[in-house]
Formats: C-alpha cells, structure tokens, sequence
C-alpha cells in the first residue's frame, strides 16, 4: 500500500512536470514610460504569467515589492504581455517570471530602467541626458553569436530600437506557396530564433526595445503590400513585438510612436501599404493614413527633437534604383514640403537596410534647415567587413556625408544639454566600441534661422 501510494505520488509528479507550461522565448523589456513598463514572454502552451517586481523606494534605503499578471494566448504562437505600473521615473526594476505558479530562471539579466523624465531631479529648468541605440540588419541563422549587442550593453541605453530586418524569412516568393497555417507556423519561429541568440536575449531582458521591420521580417525580398501572407506576418508581428501601438482605428500597419524626455520618435512601416518596385505608377511608400498619421503627430509635438525610424532610406535620391522613398511618386517631396511649410522644427531621421554604417544628408535650397538621416545596419549579418560593392547605387550617392563604415556597426543618439540648448550626438559605433562617424547636432541646427 505504501509503495503504491508512493508511486501515485511520483506519477502525478511526473505528470504535472510533463504539462508544466516552458518558456518558448522572452522575457523581453517592451514599451516603456516613466511609470509603466511592458514585459513579454512566450510560453509552449498557454499559461498564467506574474511578474515579480521590487525597486528602490526614491532615495532612501527602503525596498517596494508589487507583482502583476496576465497570461500567454490561447492559440499559437503561445505569446503574452505583462504591465507593470505604478513605477517611478529614471529608476531601475528588477523582476522574475513564474509560469502556472512556478518560477522559471531563464539565466540573464532581468533588470531595466524606467523612462526619465523631462527634467533632471530637482532642477525643473534642467533636461534629462539620456541614449538611444539602434541597429538593424542581424542574422541569427547566418551568425549565431552576435557580440555587437554585448557592445551596445555596455552603453546602457534607454531604449533600442530595431528597425527591420531583425529576422530573415526565407527571401523567395515561392518558399510562401504552402498553405497558410505551415507558413505562419514557420514566421513565428523565425522570429523565436533571434530571441535565442544570447546577446540579443540579454539586452532584450534589461532594455526596453522597439521594432519595426523591412522586407526580410515581412515576407520575401522587396516584399510590399502585395505580399499574399501580409495579414498573416501582420499577426504574427504583433505577437512578438510589444510596442507602444500598431496603426489607427482605420489605417492598420505597425507604424507606432512614444516619447522620452523632450525626444518624440515615429516609427514607421515602409512595407503594409507600400506599392511594388517594379510598378510603373508606384506612388507610396506609406500609404495615404499613415502619412497623415505622420503628420497629426508632427504637427502636435512638442518635442524638441523629432526622430524618425524607418527600414528603407528617406532622403538619398537614387533616382529609380533600389527601395528609398525617393523613387515613390513625389510622396517624400510633399511630405518635405509641408514639413518646411508648417515650420516643424527638430527633425532627422535614422534608418537602416544597407549592410553598412553611414550619415546621410539632404539640403535644398529654400529648405528651413538640412535633413540628416543616420543609417545603422550590418548589426549582425556578415561575418566579414563586405566588400564594396559595383553595382548602381552603392557609390555615388549624391547625399553622403561620410565614409560608409562596412564593419558590425550600431547607431548611438546621445541626447544632452540644458532646456534651450539640447544637443544630440548622431553616432555610428563598432563591435570594439569606437566611434566610426559622429555629427552633433544642436536643437537651432533643426530649424529655420531667425
């Protein structure tokens, strides 16, 4: 009798192990504010998620603990998000993760700090200092060790923001002819498998990150709003990335915007709506609700500085070669238009795609100010520095403002100064930490002269 009770005992245990809800990917540091922060996980089967979480109480000695729950979804992928609220400004959390009751130890760092806020403690006419990272381009299938991102640790950002490419799906138009349930199953794991390179994991787990994608984490090369699977990847997207919002109520797509301190950044989606290449007539890049989207919210900043994100180039002109918004009917031309009519001062704008790190620059005569575009990619995606390449496009481009550097690069905006005076330092950095390129801008360079 003892031994069959014995060996009940263990069955269950076994059993209740068997059924025990994994973590799949994650945790990941999502949209983060001052007193809010998102935390991401995916789970093997749908489960109950609580974050537990304690931080220092202000300046004093003492610790606050708190906790909050929710749950991974029912149906694949099995992915969830978790809020915590009530957090105080420019302060660090650490948390832990249980699934179904049982903590689970993923072995990273599983700490981040909040957003600061506008004004440095108890200098209201001060302005927080603060860095954003950036990178694009990573290739977990082609590097499985991507050091860059233990580099960009180092710097301890506030935020990086992925913008596109982050994943390679297979590039062919052909590789997405099965049905539709095998090709979703399959985008799900490739955006699981970028989660499993152990640099990107770290800084997932302790940086609140953003995305935004290009071609390859949409669908096939050069893949745009013709894609057949768009609403498929569409999905799948959102499940893996919890940004700060996807779309409007009637304008869908991934485009988002959040702010931190007095920067406000846009992130935009060059592929939902984006007419093909090879058309004739291809008129946008956006699609007509995102650029008033774009627009609305320029118009209504108050930030001093506007960044810009976007997979594709914004202002090099190619002149119909390759994907830059320059070779989309006259869209950036009235969007740079109406940007100088209304007097929107202190944008620029960071992208990526190209497989090198360079700075960008667009000056017209008439214009308020200059457009500067800070281009960061190669993160991970070639294992050697590429070579230069002949074909059209690559020389010749009649907007740079410096070398190309070809080696594992991430972008660095290190933002400064006193209120009236704010600086930012557009930085292009490599895997050993040097500067390869820099331009500080002041908030008077980004606006029409008195």
């Amino acid at each position: 009798m003892v031994m069959t009770a014995v060996s009940t005992l263990f069955l269950v245990i076994l059993i209740g192990n068997v059924h025990a809800a994994e973590l799949m990917a994650g945790p990941m540091v999502g949209h983060t504010t001052t007193t809010s922060a998102d935390i991401w996980v995916e789970t093997d089967q749908p489960a109950t998620v609580r974050v537990d979480y304690w931080t220092l109480a202000g300046k004093g000695p003492r610790l606050v603990r708190g906790h909050a729950d929710g749950q991974t979804a029912a149906d694949y992928p099995q992915t969830g998000t978790v809020t915590l609220t009530g957090l105080r400004p420019n302060t660090r959390v650490h948390y832990d993760i249980a699934l179904d009751g049982r903590k689970v130890r993923p072995l990273i760092p599983q700490t981040f700090m909040t957003m600061p806020g506008a004004s440095r403690d108890n200098d209201p006419e001060g302005a927080s200092s603060f860095t954003i990272a950036f990178g694009s381009c990573l290739n977990p299938t082609r590097q499985p060790m991507q050091p860059i991102f233990m580099e960009v640790l180092q710097h301890r950002p506030a935020a990086f923001l992925f913008i596109g490419d982050i994943n390679y799906m297979p590039g062919r138009s052909l590789h997405y002819t099965s049905d539709r349930e095998t090709v979703r199953y399959a985008m799900a794991g490739y955006h699981r498998e970028v989660r499993h390179v152990p640099e990107v994991r770290a800084l997932m787990a302790s940086t609140p990150s953003y995305g935004i994608w290009d071609d390859h984490d949409f669908g096939s090369n050069d893949a745009d709003r013709t894609f057949a699977l768009h609403e498929e990847t569409f999905e799948i997207y959102r499940r893996y990335w919890p940004n700060a919002g996807a779309g409007t109520v009637t304008t869908k797509g991934i485009f988002h915007a959040f702010k931190i301190a007095d920067v406000e950044f846009f992130m935009l989606d060059d592929r939902y709506h984006r007419d093909p290449n090879q058309a004739d007539d291809r008129r946008t890049m956006f699609g007509d609700g995102q650029m008033q989207w774009l627009k609305d919210g320029l118009k209504s900043s108050t930030a001093t500085f506007k960044v810009i994100a976007n997979g594709n180039s914004m202002v090099v002109d190619f002149h119909r070669r390759h994907e830059v918004w320059d070779n989309f009917g006259s869209e950036r031309d009235d969007f740079l238009k109406w940007l100088f009519d209304e007097g929107i001062s202190g944008v620029f704008f960071i992208v990526g795609d190209w497989h090198v790190g360079t700075l960008n620059k667009l000056y017209r005569p008439g214009d308020d100010y200059p457009l500067f575009e800070l281009l960061s990619s190669n993160a991970a995606v070639r294992k050697e520095p590429i070579k230069t390449r002949p074909q059209e496009g690559w020389r010749d481009n009649p907007q740079a403002s410096a070398p190309y550097y070809q080696g594992y690069n991430f972008g660095m905006l290190r933002f400064s100064g006193k209120k009236g005076e704010r600086k930012v330092a557009l930085q292009i950095i490599d895997e050993h930490g040097h500067v390869r390129i820099e331009q500080v801008l002041s908030e008077s360079d980004l606006r029409k002269a008195n």
